[in-house]
């Protein structure tokens, strides 16, 4: 039997075909040979150090080129290893497909055997499998389709005996269907919308990852000039309206003392792509009482889940906001709310401008201080990506991002250990610039085995770690309810020694003095991986973590 017939190649040259450019993964003897087959067939192969790693490079890359991207895991541990990734990508709406190797049909003996289908849809991603060897080109075009199509995270399981079976004769092409044009929305909604909001006063555009989905910066900005109303975003659409003098960055838990304010001023909150969770609304505080809030996405289930809205609108963020322009005609916004004053404010609030109490010592730095500091050092031209934890806020506070593309937050599920997986497939997304994660040191613990990956790949890559030596969400938390913490704190981790161990360059930074290195670093181009080892003060709670779990 020639190993080219076999459906593991079959398929393998179908996933070629059907536009898979990378496959990240780690091998095993269940998913070898559909592995070998991709290579072969031009699909390049990244191999990470853990299934979880190579789950969560795969989600950031996905959402930075929206294209095909493909995992590849072992049967048995290999997908139970990769299952938090995969459960934050489907948490996310990630496009992925998962090639889950699997044992022989029906061989329920065998150690690698369970039930993948349970574990899968246990965390919201979709099953799908290679039934037979005559269905098995089906089956993958059917996963490919849901996963495109519909934006889901797909795992599809490949037992044994289906990718060693032989499949004769000619084998046509796959080919997906149309993908559908944008959804429009119904005119009568937007009429409606139209009257309402153009009596507003103090309106705002809030954009989520629907409308970075959509593509819909443009038009949102110029709804948004029409009605002089300010803009913001959610996490999720971070790096939207980055360069707007008018754009008062993230809406929630993150957000400046500026945007905290003038959001709860808005008496209109136009929202796109957005799903108003209790981190964007800050549980409802940041939407003042008597304000408008209409709600525009593509999902009719997500209108209204999270919170009551006034206008529910089932339409594409850009199409919605088109039409909703062309629907108000010629005529502007009396009222608004840009002036100079409001423009002033905005500057002088905003995360970069508006000062903190500097709580460093000798020993130990301030985050916000040192976080301001390196976004300044660091190239602009940059991707940016932070792992979960109690430090999170500072990445997309004070590093900043050129656009909505250059950023993965990953935290959807809300588990640490996913950042420098996330940094990995968002530098190979962007090939040449400078990516820069943020991480905390217990998430880095978890994931570092991938450190050896990004040096492999000869990634530029800024790895700063707030390093508290603890779980800090739960020191903060539980120190506030009258716990012993010492079950979550941990000794010093000298992690300059640990990536020069791996072959990066590192730090140790305790003041604003010892970020000279990283300077120099960057003066000669910023090459290969820098380790910041930031010895940061564990007592200063973030205020979005106090606010928020009070």
């Amino acid at each position: 039997m020639s190993n080219n017939s076999t459906v593991a190649a079959v398929l393998a040259r179908d996933l070629a075909h059907l536009g898979a450019r990378r496959c990240f993964g780690l091998l095993g003897t269940a998913n070898f040979k559909i592995s070998h087959g991709l290579v072969e067939a031009g699909v390049e192969l990244i191999s990470a150090r853990h299934e979880g790693n190579a789950a969560s490079m795969a989600d950031a890359y996905a959402k930075a080129t929206s294209e095909l991207t493909l995992v590849s895991v072992h049967s048995g541990p290999g997908l139970t290893n990769a299952i938090t990734g995969i459960g934050e990508a489907a948490k996310s709406r990630t496009p992925l497909l998962v090639l889950a190797g699997d044992v022989p049909t029906g061989n329920v003996k065998s150690n690698f055997y369970f039930e993948q289908a349970e574990l899968v849809r246990s965390v919201g991603a979709i099953s799908e499998r290679t039934h037979t060897p005559q269905s098995a080109r089906s089956d993958l075009l059917r996963a490919v389709t849901r996963a495109l199509r519909d934006r889901q995270t797909v795992v599809l399981s490949l037992p044994l005996d289906v990718q060693d079976a032989e499949l004769n004769g000619t084998n046509a092409p796959l080919e997906l269907a149309p993908m559908p044009g944008r959804l429009q929305p119904d005119p009568q909604d937007v009429r409606r919308l139209a009257e309402a909001v153009g009596r507003a006063k103090r309106p705002l555009v809030l954009a989520g990852r629907g409308a970075v989905l959509s593509g819909a910066e443009e038009s949102l900005v110029a709804l948004a000039d029409h009605l002089g109303a300010l803009l913001a975003t959610s996490v999720c659409g971070h790096g939207l309206f980055a360069e707007n003098p008018w754009s008062l960055g993230i809406c929630g838990g993150f957000s400046s003392p500026a945007a905290d304010a003038l959001i709860s001023e808005s008496d209109f909150i136009l929202g796109f792509g957005v799903s108003f969770t209790q981190w964007t609304t800050k549980k409802g505080k940041l939407i003042a009482p008597g304000a408008s809030v209409a709600q525009i996405d593509i999902e009719a289930p997500k209108l209204g889940y999270q919170r009551p809205v006034h206008f529910a609108v089932l339409g594409d963020a850009s199409a919605t906001a088109e039409a909703l322009l062309a629907e108000l005609g010629t005529a502007t916004n009396s009222f608004g709310r840009r002036d100079n004053r409001t423009r002033e404010r905005i500057r002088s609030g905003d995360n970069r401008h508006f000062p903190h109490p500097d709580e460093s010592s000798a020993q130990f730095i301030d985050p916000r201080t040192l976080s301001k500091a390196v976004d300044d050092i660091l190239p602009k031209d940059r991707v940016v990506a932070s792992d979960s934890g109690h430090f999170c806020g500072w990445v997309p506070r004070y590093l900043r991002v050129p656009n909505a593309k250059a950023s993965c937050l990953s935290h959807s599920f809300q588990s640490v250990g996913l950042g420098l997986a996330s940094a990995i497939g968002l530098a190979i997304a962007n090939p040449g610039k400078l990516a820069v994660l943020g991480a905390g040191d217990g998430g880095f613990m978890m994931s570092i085995a991938d450190l050896e990956t990004a040096i492999r790949l000869g990634l530029r890559m800024c790895i700063l770690i707030y390093n508290d030596s603890s779980y800090a969400a739960e020191v903060h938390y539980f120190r506030r309810q009258g716990y012993s913490v010492d079950i979550v704190q941990f000794p010093e981790t000298d992690f300059a020694a640990i990536a020069r161990g791996y072959g990066a360059q590192a730090a140790t930074v305790r003041t604003l003095a010892d970020l000279d290195s990283v300077r120099a670093w960057v003066e000669d181009g910023a090459p290969g991986v820098f380790v910041i080892d930031a010895k940061i003060n564990a007592n200063l709670e973030a205020d979005w973590h106090a606010e928020h779990f009070p």
